[in-house]
């Protein structure tokens, strides 16, 4: 354990000094942002500084994780509440909408909820978070000769990420070794530490490098955690080879992909990253079922891309997948997976399976569907529709959905040694592509550009907001996926786990 200083008795008097510290330095800084007319951006950096500074303390003060975690709580909800009613635009305004000071809280709480009890694991994020995702922003947006990428929406920089690799490699490093004597232990040898870092500080990069809205100060800290454990667990099994390995093999597919147009430059990143956690975490076992789905829907994408551009009554989506529908259709096997690596089950790999199973069912339908030469029927009324109205169905494209769901079982054949379990999630992924057409017919959001006036799914199409006509506006496409693919997991729970 870490060393702790105590300075009372009763830890809920120092927690009620923190309380009042953080809140008289935002109120502080508040003030002096008025009088000084500082900008936002500025401000917004030194509270975030200095609140992350009182957060990295907080583990040798505190033997219990609960006041960190209501002190957590306390500030989700008060920095929600000033966000939208527009209060303290010290630490919300800044050039782009971000909820970023709601999204630092949050991560603090999954941290300490999840990781207190590994020093390591909780401080070296928050380090990440605190100083490299700064100064990295700070560099980014003051070098005269930047270079803009787009990660995922937001507009980044290649100096800034540099940067934040640079740093976090750095931060990874001496934050390893420092807090391995500090709780009693043998800091690694250097041969662990520098692939560690650079590991590490390559994730934490990438994550931010795709973030949006803020999102980094979620994915950073969260995905920084769990590859230090990752790295650190094949360490001390002795199968660093053997892990690295994986991260070349989903380096080569993700870049392959890229190459091949299958996925857009932050969908790639959004992938790598995927790849990295699912095939280090679980080899084999999850890599075959993962890389069905994703190779197999690629291609049928590919091959019907001609056919869904001849369709020009309906603005549907491309052949290339982005970042959103990376975890749209990733990200419950992703979370199943880390889940799988803390607690190893069979159940949580048959709810990986199923999620899968939902997620190439659903996009085995809509590919397969295209090529029906019967109308498709709207799954909530069987009217009949446009070809890509979402919720439309045809018997082809409902067969496609059944075959996606039972190839993607049978990937598993190797792995699930019950016919019986494989059926059931067979069966799942069908219903669970089921569910997502009813929803795409009722509630998802469907517009009309403004411009062309064609039917689309997105929010924005010749460059102009389109209207919405139906549904609603926060529920995408993407949501609907989402919802889809946790449908499968959860059915599979209800078919195997009851």
């Amino acid at each position: 354990m870490l060393p702790r200083y105590q300075p009372f008795d009763n830890e809920w008097v120092t927690f009620s000094i923190i309380l009042f510290f953080i809140l008289f330095l935002i109120g502080f800084s508040e003030l002096v942002r008025k009088r000084l007319d500082w900008s936002p951006e500025i401000n917004r950096k030194i509270i975030h500084v200095f609140v992350g500074t009182v957060i990295l303390f907080c583990p040798f003060v505190f033997t219990s994780k609960i006041p960190l975690q209501v002190l957590a709580i306390i500030f989700i909800v008060v920095n929600f509440v000033t966000l939208i009613t527009g209060k303290l635009p010290g630490i919300h305004s800044i050039k782009r909408k971000s909820y970023g000071t709601v999204f630092f809280p949050i991560s603090v709480l999954i941290l300490v909820t999840f990781w207190w009890d590994r020093p390591a694991s909780f401080i070296i994020p928050i380090l990440l978070m605190t100083y490299a995702d700064t100064l990295a922003a700070v560099i980014g947006e003051r070098s005269k000769t930047s270079e803009i990428y787009i990660g995922w929406r937001d507009e980044k920089t290649i100096q800034g990420s540099i940067v934040m690799f640079l740093v976090s490699t750095v931060l990874v490093g001496f934050g390893i070794s420092l807090i391995t004597q500090l709780v009693g232990g043998i800091a690694p040898e250097l041969k662990t530490i520098i692939p560690l870092s650079i590991f590490v500080g390559a994730i934490a990069t990438t994550a931010e490098g795709i973030s949006f809205k803020g999102s980094d100060n979620l994915t950073v800290p969260i995905s920084t955690a769990v590859s230090i454990d990752l790295f650190l667990n094949r360490a001390e099994t002795g199968e660093i080879l053997v892990f690295l390995l994986w991260v070349l093999l989903a380096l080569l597919l993700t870049q392959g992909a890229y190459q091949l147009k299958s996925l857009t430059s932050a969908g790639a990143m959004g992938a790598f990253i995927m790849g990295i956690f699912v095939f280090g975490i679980g080899g084999w076992k999850f890599m075959v079922p993962l890389s069905t789905f994703f190779v197999l829907s690629s291609i049928l994408s590919k091959y019907g891309k001609r056919k869904k551009e001849s369709f020009k009554s309906i603005a549907v989506k491309g052949s290339q997948r982005d970042v959103t529908q990376v975890f749209a259709n990733g990200g419950i096997p992703l979370i199943l997976t880390i889940l799988w690596f803390y607690s190893p089950s069979d159940l949580l790999y048959i709810l990986f399976i199923g999620s899968l199973a939902a997620a190439t069912a659903d996009t085995w339908g809509t590919e397969i569907g295209f090529f029906s030469k019967a109308a498709p029927r709207s799954i909530s009324t069987f009217k009949s529709v446009e070809k890509g109205t979402s919720g439309g169905i045809t018997f082809l494209g409902t067969f496609g959905s059944l075959l996606g769901s039972t190839i993607l079982a049978a990937s598993a054949f190797l792995f699930i040694d019950d016919p019986q379990i494989l059926i059931f999630v067979v069966i799942a992924g069908f219903i669970a592509s089921l569910v997502d057409s009813l929803l795409g017919a009722t509630v998802q959001a469907s517009y009309e550009c403004s411009r062309c006036h064609r039917p689309t799914e997105v929010q924005v199409h010749c460059d102009n907001q389109a209207n919405l006509i139906s549904g609603i506006k926060w529920i995408s496409n993407d949501t609907v996926n989402l919802i889809c693919t946790f449908t499968g997991a959860g059915l599979g729970w209800v078919f195997v786990g009851l």
